[in-house]
């Protein structure tokens, strides 16, 4: 952090020009207008310094610039007249000091947060994420980012994952602290109904959960549940795009929301321009391709073509589910554009530039999107004095086992092989993979979490993996601390868009074996776009992939140094988008100010 600065008026009572006040940094001369907007009062800024500003009196703060959250909408303004923050733009401005990133293996928020935590004022947010494990992850780095800054965090999942997350902590330490309250709610489905089924999950969930989000947003929950209400009242929600039904609660009661979408901008893009796509004839009125030539299309000009078959609704295994999940996520993702006051996605703008070069253009069918990525998936500890894991695994992962079988293998030769946590395989492409791992001859670590096959699983595959020496199967790993090891060489992945950011943060190359949903889109970026990855079979492959064609493609991700080298590129991006002066850390800080009231 910068040496503290003491802003006082640039003359002896605050100059006032159009609403805004002049003041001058009296370590450096440097003068900042700062536009007035509403009723100013004393405010802490978490993790950025302090500072008091009334319409007379000075400014103390801990950088070269100030910034003043307004309302809904945050109001500083530059000494040139430029905002340091256009709401929902993807290059948004806002002053932060130097500092260690504070998501960074072994660094901590500073010491004096939790004091000003513990202020009656501190705010409060309430996340909710869409159900399934692919979307819990990236809120809870989100929240746990909150709880860096300052606020007190209650974390909503249905009560079906809610179990599912602290059965996965338990033995670690505990899931809760005095800041974060971890709460389950009824998603309305009965008990024995499979979760998995999306479709029921979504039209159940609208009906049964706005009740008790209400009770929540009111303190009523507290006292119902006899858990205190230490936390206070929630004072700002942030939900998944995917839920954005429950962003009505938030604004009738007058609270700043946010909307995140935990996937990449270019799938957001498609689904909130579904209107146009059905003006050009690229999809029906319930989302199903028409015929075009090679079923691509471009979005705009700047972006790389669609296959239209792959589409994130159109790949659901029959046509009802489909046209249900369509519907489903345009209605959604228009309703957080419409309502949310900030729209988050989970990227960084080096990795999707046709994206947010596109939002400029004021005819653009992209929107404004605010990039806060890659939001980090790894157990941290939240302060010096909070020994908080990041939580939100489904299934325990195996730490001590993964890592001391990495820990045995030599520099760049394990294959990590990892589908998610909804994708399904025949018993019988899963035995040529086997197969295809022990021909390898690689070491390989396989995550074999439960329901992966929809089958007996053949007794040959496991006998084959303890018979070859060199594998090891586990039910869950702990992910980005498996892809940040050395001994990783690549990733055989379902691209899902955590898994997806997680390879390309740590430089691993990436075989794509998509599953369904916005998988396909993903595995196109991968391959022909950012080209860090090959596909494992082409598209629209029906049947098994054999052992050979595997192997094949194995040795051609390994022995392809240009892959290699364009991953480590990203990597580097990645990790500046969210160090230092990184355009994410910047958006992610500029939104968390957003939120406080």
């Amino acid at each position: 952090m910068s040496t503290g600065h003491c802003f006082e008026p640039s003359s002896t009572s605050p100059t006032q020009e159009s609403g805004c006040i002049l003041l001058r940094a009296a370590a450096n001369g440097v003068v900042v207008r700062v536009r007035l907007v509403g009723r100013l009062r004393r405010r802490t800024l978490h993790g950025h310094g302090s500072y008091l500003l009334a319409q007379r009196g000075v400014t103390c703060y801990e950088s070269d610039t100030v910034l003043l959250p307004a309302k809904r909408k945050l109001a500083g303004v530059a000494a040139g007249g430029e905002p340091l923050l256009r709401t929902r733009s993807p290059h948004t401005t806002v002053p932060h000091p130097p500092s260690r990133d504070p998501a960074a293996p072994g660094t901590h928020a500073h010491a004096s947060m939790s004091a000003r935590a513990d202020e009656a004022t501190a705010p409060h947010a309430l996340l909710l994420p869409y159900p399934a494990q692919g979307h819990v992850i990236p809120f809870m780095e989100l929240a746990h980012r909150l709880l860096d800054a300052g606020f007190a965090v209650t974390f909503v999942n249905t009560e079906f994952n809610h179990r599912r997350v602290v059965t996965a902590a338990a033995g670690s330490p505990p899931a809760s602290s005095e800041r974060l309250r971890l709460v389950g709610v009824v998603d309305g489905m009965g008990d024995g109904e499979d979760r998995d089924n999306l479709v029921r999950l979504n039209a159940t969930m609208k009906d049964a959960m706005p009740p008790q989000l209400e009770k929540l947003l009111d303190g009523e929950w507290s006292a119902a549940a006899g858990d205190g209400g230490g936390l206070g009242k929630v004072t700002c929600v942030v939900v998944d795009a995917g839920m954005s039904w429950a962003l009505d609660a938030a604004k009738r009661r007058g609270l700043p929301t946010a909307a995140l979408w935990p996937a990449s901008a270019a799938v957001f893009a498609v689904i909130v321009a579904a209107k146009k796509l059905i003006r050009d004839g690229v999809i029906d009125d319930d989302g199903a391709p028409v015929k075009l030539e090679n079923n691509t299309f471009r979005l705009a000009e700047s972006m790389a073509p669609m296959d239209a078959t792959f589409l994130a609704w159109n790949y659901m295994g029959n046509a009802d589910a489909e046209r249900v999940v369509f519907h489903y996520l345009t209605t959604t993702a228009w309703a957080a554009l419409a309502t949310a006051d900030v729209l988050l996605c989970n990227t960084f703008a080096d990795l999707e530039p046709d994206i947010f070069s596109t939002t400029h253009h004021p005819t653009s069918p992209v929107p404004t999107i605010l990039p806060i990525g890659p939001l980090r998936t790894w157990r941290r500890s939240t302060t010096a004095s909070d020994d908080v894991p990041v939580v939100g695994h489904f299934w325990r992962a195996d730490d001590e086992a993964c890592l001391s079988f990495l820990d045995a293998q030599p520099h760049g030769s394990v294959v990590y092989v990892a589908f998610g946590s909804l994708t399904v395989m025949r018993p019988a492409q899963l035995q040529e993979l086997a197969l295809a791992l022990v021909a390898s001859g690689r070491p390989f670590l396989w995550v074999f979490r439960p329901g992966l096959t929809c089958g007996e699983l053949p007794t040959a595959v496991g006998d084959m993996v303890r018979h070859h020496g060199k594998g090891k199967l586990v039910e869950w790993a702990p992910q980005e601390s498996v892809l940040t090891h050395k001994a990783i060489g690549c990733f055989v992945t379902h691209c899902g868009w955590n898994s997806t950011l997680e390879g390309i943060r740590n430089g691993v190359p990436l075989l794509c074996w998509p599953y369904f949903t916005d998988q396909f889109t993903n595995q196109t970026y991968i391959c022909d776009v950012w080209k860090v990855g090959l596909r494992v079979a082409s598209v629209g492959r029906e049947g098994v992939v054999t052992k050979e064609e595997i192997v094949e493609r194995l040795e051609s991700l390994l022995g392809d140094g240009g892959i290699k080298e364009r991953v480590n590129r990203l990597k580097d991006l990645a990790e500046s988008s969210m160090s230092g002066e990184g355009q994410s850390l910047k958006n992610l800080n500029a939104f968390m100010e957003s939120m406080r009231k």
